[in-house]
């Protein structure tokens, strides 16, 4: 590194120690001067609720410094010399600025405080036009890197998840369907980010199961607070609540995002691109910014819905706590426990599956959702609600364990792989079209979906039985892995 490159690199050194330096007092002066910020929001927002505000004071610069803290770990790299570091230098940098912009034209803060926001944008917009000089580039020379990856792969998970999820059940009619743009990155963030690290720990499609279980308490439980809301889609009044939890909503949704938002899309993606198996779609940097992607659409959907649908609830600390705990402990199972492959039982035909999954489907679906809203009188507070939720269990109970053993078979395939999920997705397309359309509209919409799915599963489960597709069939399909 000759004396030109040392130069521009200190100087990108300094730059990210004072844009560090403004950082930390932001967010000093945001403590000292916390009664006066909140003065003058409420000021700006007369009908707020002070609660509110204040329990939001820290949303805006704590990310910000956090950011911020990234530089001391960049820099080290950059004066080691790292490329990438380097790397890492220019996007925190843009995003850095990104996000004191926003402070700074939001408003939220006095006028004396914006002028250290100026300050540090202006810091930041230097940073960006020194790490991005020639002489700096030029120290860092690409290292081609030749792990595998495949963003194909990962761009269609994205996509998939939040199709699968929300529009081909039919909980977002068509006329609304602009709202899957607010659930796409929890949704599609979510799935891939899970898929990575289970596939990077070694986990089959239990672990993936489990690690769906996960995602819908802190979806449910966390973000919407739908697990506990007494108003929330009167999951209230669907059965009796035990402990504040509303029992039957609880089971439906668990079930369904471990099945449906995390689990099927993963399968249809990797069975799209069998030759790339059960390998990473990303590499370290990717799987970070997914799952920085996918809090942030944590974040976009906590501050979307709950307060529209849901005004004036706020999670108790204990669920919180509570929820949090399951999370993280379904997590690390799912992550630390791989499943002893289970007592072979020989499949049926790949129709057969089909039917099985898609019976299944419409059976859990029929007993956990009540039409219309609620249940009957009967069924509504009374422990008769009991037995539904109590069928609906058995019948998840049943199918896991016989697909496991089917699935452990020397002949299960790829066909029958394909043909469960073909059962399951238009078991509950069909379902939605019953209990959920809204509309003509939406019900050809639904029905075109679940024709179109049965079509194209049959095809592809003829075109995988072929003979010419029969050999090593047999990779990356045992649900026991």
């Amino acid at each position: 590194m000759d004396p030109k490159q040392r130069k521009a690199i200190r100087l990108v050194v300094g730059l990210l120690v004072a844009s560090l330096s403004m950082s930390a007092l932001f967010a000093l002066l945001t403590l000292v001067f916390r009664h006066d910020v909140l003065i003058y929001q409420q000021a700006r927002h007369p009908g707020a609720d002070p609660a509110a505000l204040d329990r939001t004071l820290w949303t805006r610069p704590v990310p910000v410094l956090a950011l911020a803290v990234l530089y001391v770990w960049v820099t080290r790299q950059l004066l080691a010399g790292v490329a990438r570091g380097y790397r890492r230098v220019r996007i925190i940098s843009a995003a850095g600025f990104v996000a004191v912009a926003y402070l700074l034209l939001s408003g939220e803060y006095p006028g004396w405080m914006r002028g250290v926001q100026t300050v540090q944008l202006l810091l930041l917009a230097s940073l960006i036009v020194a790490v991005n000089r020639p002489v700096v580039r030029s120290a860092f020379p690409a290292v081609p890197d030749e792990r595998p990856r495949n963003r194909r792969a990962a761009w269609l998970l994205v996509l998939v998840a939040p199709l699968v999820a929300e529009l081909t059940l039919g909980t977002i009619p068509l006329r609304t369907a602009w709202v899957l743009l607010v659930f796409a990155p929890l949704y599609g963030g979510g799935a891939l980010f899970l898929r990575e690290i289970v596939r990077r720990t070694g986990g089959g499609y239990a672990n993936l199961l489990l690690m769906g279980v996960a995602y819908g308490v802190v979806e449910e439980g966390l973000v919407l607070q739908s697990l506990t809301s007494p108003h929330l889609y009167h999951a209230a009044d669907w059965a009796p609540r035990l402990f504040g939890l509303n029992t039957d909503y609880t089971l439906l949704n668990l079930v369904y995002h471990a099945v449906f938002s995390v689990t099927i899309p993963v399968v249809l993606v990797e069975l799209c691109f069998p030759g790339h198996g059960t390998r990473p779609y990303l590499r370290r940097g990717g799987l970070i910014a997914t799952g920085l992607i996918a809090l942030a659409g944590a974040g976009l959907v906590r501050l979307a819905v709950p307060p529209s649908e849901d005004p004036g609830y706020t999670l108790p600390l204990g669920a919180v706590l509570g929820f949090a705990a399951v999370a993280l402990g379904a997590g690390g199972v799912a992550l630390r426990v791989h499943l002893r492959p289970a007592d072979a039982l020989r499949p049926p035909r790949p129709l057969a599956v089909a039917l099985t999954t898609g019976g299944a489907a419409l059976l859990f679906f029929g007993l956990a959702w009540p039409f219309g809203g609620a249940r009957q009188p009967l069924f509504t507070h009374g422990t008769w609600a009991l037995l539904p939720m109590a069928g609906a269990t058995a019948i998840v109970v049943l199918l896991v364990y016989r697909m496991r053993r089917w699935s452990a078979a020397p002949g299960w395939t790829r066909a029958h792989l394909i043909a469960a999920c073909t059962g399951a997705l238009a078991a509950h397309t069909v379902f939605g079209l019953l209990g959920q359309a809204d509309g003509a509209l939406d019900r050809g919409f639904l029905g075109a979906v679940a024709v179109l799915t049965v079509t194209l599963g049959w095809a592809a489960v003829h075109y995988r039985a072929s003979p010419e597709f029969a050999l090593g069939d047999r990779r990356n399909v045992n649900l026991s892995q």
